[in-house]
């Protein structure tokens, strides 16, 4: 998931960092054939019944924002089904009044056709997911250098490190290969 801090009146003007949002929040009711696994890049509870509060701190004008959501489904008939519902809140500077938006809907398509499962996943995805996982996986290796050694910690950062390379070979894209750089340092450290 992407969002990106954008205020009309400043399109036209020289961008400036001001505060657009703070204390994002976006809440998320699931049906009763998603199970949530995991998250990256932001802060999770668990909410009432099957729903799930996600924090999203703060947001600049001109800034962009990713997570990355992971869920399971069961086996459904074909067709489009409701999965979730979003609802997204924040606090507006300067009066800091609270905004919450209108309720969103998105629907999974299930099908049977074989054929889906050879089409390519997004790029774009892809790259900000492994950028996500990237910093989850740094996260547990300074938790893990702070208790003692673990041989599974080097396993696990040049693992990562690895991806980023190879998505960075296959694409081109250069801020791929910097945090793969990054990643292989922390080995050395």
């Amino acid at each position: 998931m992407e969002w990106k801090g954008l205020n009309q009146r400043e399109e036209l003007r020289k961008k400036s960092r001001k505060l657009l949002a703070r204390e994002i929040e976006l809440r998320i009711w699931l049906e009763a054939h998603m199970t949530f696994t995991g998250a990256y890049g932001c802060i999770t509870e668990a909410g009432e019944g099957r729903s799930l509060l996600l924090k999203l701190g703060k947001i600049h004008s001109g800034s962009r924002k990713f997570i990355c959501l992971e869920f399971k489904t069961e086996a459904m008939p074909a067709g489009i089904h409701e999965a979730l519902w979003l609802q997204w809140q924040y606090r507006q500077p300067p009066v800091e009044r609270i905004r919450e938006l209108p309720l969103q809907k998105l629907g999974l398509e299930y099908t049977h056709h074989t054929d889906v499962l050879g089409d390519g996943s997004s790029f774009h995805v892809e790259k900000h997911m492994e950028l996500l996982r990237t910093v989850k996986v740094l996260e547990e290796a300074a938790l893990l250098r702070t208790r003692n050694a673990d041989p599974s910690l080097s396993e696990k950062l040049r693992r990562q490190a690895d991806k980023l390379l190879l998505l960075a070979a296959r694409s081109g894209d250069m801020q791929l290969v910097k945090e793969a750089e990054m990643v292989y340092r922390q080995l050395e450290a």
